[in-house]
């Protein structure tokens, strides 16, 4: 069994970005609604070697690029048909910015 260079984290940074380059390369605008991303960012994706997809990736080290849905708890234990309404009835928030929203005194 071959070991991977990469740790775990490293390994789904590399699968995301790579994925996500196919998927701006073959088609930006519906890569930008799938993803959430500006046609910055997908640009900056999109452009970018397979070497340096591996750079950013080594480059990052433990540091997730991509972070779940604030809201992933609650639909992991929805049967799938509910799960779907709701996402895409909902806002994405990655689970990071929603803690910083709460915590954010209400403006008066």
């Amino acid at each position: 069994m071959a070991s991977s260079p990469l740790n775990d984290v490293q390994h789904a940074n590399f699968i995301i970005l790579s994925l996500i380059r196919d998927a701006a390369r073959a088609d930006p605008g519906t890569a930008c609604c799938r993803f959430g991303l500006t046609l910055a960012q997908l640009k900056a994706i999109s452009d970018l070697p397979p070497d340096g997809v591996m750079a950013i990736v080594n480059g990052m080290g433990n540091e997730a690029l991509f972070f779940p849905r604030e809201d992933l708890d609650r639909l992991l234990q929805l049967p799938s048909a509910v799960s779907a309404v709701l996402v895409s009835a909902t806002a994405r928030l990655p689970a990071r910015r929603a803690k910083e929203s709460a915590q954010r005194p209400a403006s008066a």
